[in-house]
């Protein structure tokens, strides 16, 4: 596929991986005194919904769904982009939202991406396979009065703390890893190299996650939407607090990885020039006896020393004499 026609804008065209998915609806419907959930989706404004869409693959049913309503255009594309970068956008109608989730799952770090639309009624939140990170969220809307209690933008605050703690676990799963690495650095001058770059790794992808949001969160993104109601306003204030600590964290994070990398590349190579020395102060003990075993071994016609009773073992003794010398001069020059 040519570059310029994947851009084209309405291409409403899938850019992911997950083909073989089908698409599946789930509407999430809920109000102080109703509660229920069915496959489909419904617009009745008399209740709020959270209308949770798997596999990307069925472009016009999803493309018909949102049009109802009324969502924009290039928000709709935006939507089968899996590539997005990270981000909150605003329009008249919708607040649009991508993002990378990262998660625990049995001790190990998951990689996740979505996207949510947030209407006057309707979150909308999108997925290309079942989303494990948000789980919770169906029993955050059946068990909380205050969620079923207010206006559907407290539910969209209650999406984006849940990712935020998820975040917080990683963060802290990460910064554990990266403590027993700075450990090994500093005992033993070893590091699996693999590990640690995958650690690296992680935590450079977290950061480029959580900085996104929080900056367009601090510019007052939800005080300057109409959809984000006043009350709502606290929430979205303390999100963006522990938005602004794991953010400065991942930063201090960051860059002790990076002292730790130069702390490793600076063992590695104090180790190579500790055998460098060595293999020098061995070759400079060499040169002088391999000039005096390349000169007594020339073929002379007359060299009356070599034929001297004791001169095989004088000659040992000579390049003793030479080595050892060599040895206390390098000692007393604090070669090594």
């Amino acid at each position: 596929m040519k570059i310029a026609n994947y851009f084209t804008p309405k291409s409403y065209k899938y850019s992911g991986v997950h083909q073989n998915i089908p698409t599946s609806i789930t509407d999430t419907h809920f109000s102080e005194t109703v509660f229920k959930t069915h496959q489909g989706h419904g617009q009745d404004d008399s209740v709020k919904h959270h209308i949770k869409v798997v596999g990307l693959s069925d472009v016009p049913k999803i493309k018909q769904m949102l049009e109802a309503y009324h969502v924009s255009p290039l928000i709709i594309e935006d939507v089968f982009n899996v590539s997005q970068r990270d981000k909150i956008e605003l329009s008249d109608t919708s607040l649009f939202v991508a993002m990378d989730v990262t998660y625990l799952k049995e001790g190990g770090v998951k990689e996740d991406y979505f996207t949510a639309i947030l209407t006057n009624h309707v979150l909308f939140t999108f997925h290309e396979t079942e989303p494990e990170f948000l789980t919770p969220l169906k029993s955050v809307i059946e068990k909380s009065s205050e969620t079923r209690k207010r206006s559907i933008d407290y539910l969209f605050y209650e999406l984006l703390d849940s990712i935020t703690d998820t975040h917080l676990n990683v963060y802290d799963h990460l910064s554990d890893e990266g403590a027993r690495f700075e450990e090994g650095i500093l005992e033993t001058k070893t590091v699996n190299q693999e590990a640690f770059y995958l650690i690296r790794k992680r935590l450079l992808a977290l950061k480029n996650s959580v900085t996104p949001i929080y900056e367009q969160l601090s510019r007052g993104v939800h005080k300057k939407s109409d959809l984000i109601h006043p009350d709502t306003f606290p929430f979205f204030d303390d999100l963006i607090d522990h938005l602004a600590r794991l953010d400065s964290e991942l930063y201090e994070s960051r860059e002790l990885m990076r002292h730790l990398l130069d702390l490793h590349m600076n063992n590695q190579s104090h180790k190579m020039n500790q055998i460098m020395t060595t293999l020098t102060l061995f070759s400079a003990i060499f040169i002088p006896l391999s000039f005096l075993t390349g000169f007594f071994g020339m073929n002379f016609v007359h060299f009356e020393v070599l034929e001297y009773e004791y001169a095989l073992g004088f000659f040992i003794g000579a390049c003793f004499l030479v080595a050892v010398f060599m040895v206390a001069l390098f000692k007393r020059m604090r070669w090594f």
